[in-house]
C-alpha cells in the first residue's frame, strides 16, 4: 500500500513538472532570443547584487567578531593585599650571627 501511495506521488510530481516545463518553453519561444538574453542578464545582475550584499553583511559580522576577540578585556583595578606588620622575632628562633664553633 505504501508503494502504491509513493508511486502516485511520483506520478503527480512528474506530471506537474512536465506541465511547468512546457509552459516555460512556450514563454521562452514567445520572448525570442533577445528577450531570453535580456532576462538572463537581468537575473544574473540581481543574483550578483544579492551576493554582494550578503558578502558585505558577512564581512561586517566577521570584522565585529574579530574586533571582539582582539580587544583587551576590561580588567578591574587590582586590590592591594592587606598590610601585615612583621612578626616579632624571638631570640630562640632567629638565627644568631655570633655562633660558637665547637670542635
Amino acid at each position: 500500500m505504501k508503494r502504491l501511495f509513493w508511486l502516485g506521488v511520483g506520478a503527480a510530481a512528474g506530471y506537474y513538472a512536465a506541465k511547468r516545463g512546457d509552459e516555460a518553453l512556450e514563454r521562452a519561444r514567445e520572448r525570442g532570443l533577445v528577450g531570453n538574453v535580456t532576462l538572463a542578464a537581468a537575473t544574473a545582475q540581481k543574483a550578483a547584487a544579492t551576493a554582494t550584499r550578503t558578502a558585505a553583511a558577512l564581512g561586517e559580522k566577521a570584522r565585529a567578531a574579530a574586533d571582539a576577540q582582539t580587544a583587551p578585556a576590561p580588567t578591574a583595578e587590582p586590590t592591594p593585599a592587606p598590610r601585615t606588620s612583621p612578626a616579632p622575632s624571638s631570640p630562640s628562633t632567629s638565627p644568631s650571627t655570633s655562633r660558637e664553633v665547637r670542635p
